[in-house]
């Protein structure tokens, strides 16, 4: 796998106590298919790695669950403007859904205050 093919992906995992810990979501990660240059941190709690076109971010994240650490979920909120009508707001969530990592996503016409 080249490297220009991998894309690079970082997480937080919960749980990490000890170097143990470190290697078995290590080996977890590295098990993935077309995984490569897997490294966890126990100092930051971030695990970092290549994916290759095989694989997902969910995948990695899976990966760490099943093997008993937790991957906390974040939520971005983003500012979109020109959203019209009914279709834009389902455009824009079918949009964002489909980028690999996002788990959901609900756009809404309007202002909020």
């Amino acid at each position: 796998m080249s490297a220009q093919s991998a894309a690079p992906v970082s997480f937080p995992v919960e749980g990490l106590t000890c170097a143990s810990c470190v290697g078995r979501v290590e080996r977890a990660l590295g098990r993935l298919p077309g995984a490569s240059a897997v490294s966890v941190n126990l100092a930051t709690g971030r695990a970092s790695l290549l994916l290759g076109p095989g694989a997902a971010p969910a995948d990695a994240a899976e990966a760490v669950e099943a093997a008993g650490y937790a991957v906390p979920g974040t939520e971005t909120v983003l500012a979109v403007s020109g959203l019209s009508c009914a279709a834009c707001v389902g455009r824009v969530e079918r949009a964002l859904a489909a980028v690999p990592g996002v788990g959901g996503a609900c756009a809404s016409r309007g202002s909020a205050v």
